[in-house]
């Protein structure tokens, strides 16, 4: 399959005066690939495009949430940079919403943002320039309880993702489960809640639908991604493999062996490090972090059947070693926007060491490129402030898909 690709490459935004935005370059790579650099020094986490094409970033060190149009400007909609904190159950204007360490995040196909407040233990709505509340303690206190709004409770959620019909999907790390919101009431999807494990792993797929939700464990999911077709795709970190939740609640094994490593294979018997965010392309096949704290991480991609491939072997093309690979999300029109940052402030990471085994880039790498995010003209979604046009974008294709993709 031919596919465009688009590296990220964030070198910071805000000015010394805590306001805008310029761009450094735009440099050609890889073929493919571009690099768009910024000024000054970042701390990226969560990446999602919507619909037009404007690309939505966070920055977990900064606790602020970045827009990059699709004209190529760029702007802080949310929260003030280097200031941590906390707004509770009250509904605020963007620019006096307080976040702290937001993580991954979401477009739902209004336009409206939806960010994991990691270290609040919340999730947070933007929507019409207005920071709200939408589950988890106001005290930012940890817990395992399902309930509407307030009265659920987190544990450091990582990632989030929205399905066609705007159902959120939370990967609850440190509680070990997957959370559902449908119309601000939050239940456990799959896992139990505060108890780690791993089920089902391949020996227990006696049947193809593995098994049900609550009798699924994981090992710190770190990342969610929703399939057209309604299966959600779980990165289950600490497990070293990918699980699929289907439709009616079933957990099945779907990618990798168990084992830390970096081996290429089968479903069964490929080898994953430290999977972090992912998404899914128009055509299904998954998207996903492969973490690695030796520098070796590597973007990869999974197709149906559960067999990876590398797509980019970050090792040999990072810019600097301090540079890692941090997240990931795909257009409508299929082209890949991969987040390279700098932080390296988790809080989980396998200590696991192995003899890793990388590919080269993937041979089907499309020999087309673009400097741009979006030329299309669009009105701007509810999260979105105004711009003015700048002569940097970032993407070629237009797309009228009410489906946006996450990230995480």
């Amino acid at each position: 399959m031919a596919f465009n690709q688009t590296r990220i490459s964030l070198g910071g935004y805000v000015s010394s005066s805590g306001e805008g935005v310029s761009v450094d370059s735009i440099n050609q790579i890889l073929a493919g690939v571009t690099q768009l650099s910024l000024r000054g020094s970042t701390n990226l986490a969560g990446v999602c495009v919507d619909a037009n094409g404007n690309l939505y970033l966070t920055d977990a060190i900064k606790n602020i949430i970045l827009r990059i149009g699709n004209s190529g400007v760029i702007s802080v909609i949310a929260g003030a940079s280097g200031v941590s904190g906390n707004n509770g159950s009250t509904t605020v204007t963007a620019a006096n919403a307080r976040f702290n360490y937001p993580t991954g995040i979401c477009c739902d196909r209004n336009g409206d943002l939806y960010v994991c407040d990691t270290k609040n233990n919340q999730i947070r709505k933007i929507s019409n320039n207005k920071v709200s509340l939408v589950a988890g303690a106001a005290s930012t206190a940890t817990g395992t309880a399902n309930g509407v709004g307030s009265a659920a409770r987190f544990n450091n959620p990582y990632d989030i993702d929205t399905d066609k019909s705007g159902n959120l999907y939370v990967a609850d790390t440190y509680n070990h489960s997957i959370r559902k919101i449908v119309g601000g009431t939050v239940t456990t999807m799959a896992g139990l809640s505060g108890t780690t494990g791993n089920v089902p792993v391949w020996a227990n797929m006696t049947t193809a639908y593995g098994v049900y939700g609550t009798v699924a464990r994981f090992s710190f999911p770190y990342g969610v991604a929703c399939h057209p077709n309604g299966y959600i795709f779980v990165s289950d970190t600490g497990n070293h493999v990918i699980k699929r939740v289907d439709p009616a609640g079933n957990v099945r094994i779907f990618s990798g062996s168990g084992t830390y490593g970096g081996s290429l294979g089968t479903a069964k018997t490929c080898q994953y490090k430290d999977l972090k965010f992912s998404d899914v392309d128009p055509s299904g096949n998954l998207y996903i972090v492969d973490y690695a704290d030796d520098s070796a991480s590597r973007l990869v991609r999974v197709n149906g059947e559960g067999v990876p491939g590398n797509v980019i072997n970050f090792a040999t093309s990072l810019i600097t070693e301090s540079n890692y690979l941090a997240a990931v999300a795909c257009t409508a029109s299929g082209k890949l926007m991969v987040v390279q940052s700098e932080y390296m402030l988790e809080e989980y990471s396998s200590s696991s060491s192995s003899s890793s085994s990388s590919s080269s880039i993937d041979s089907s790498s499309s020999s087309s490129s673009s400097s741009s995010i979006d030329s299309s003209s669009s009105s701007s979604s509810s999260s979105q402030s105004s711009e003015s046009s700048s002569s940097s974008s970032v993407d070629s294709s237009s797309s009228s898909s009410s489906e946006s993709s996450s990230s995480n």
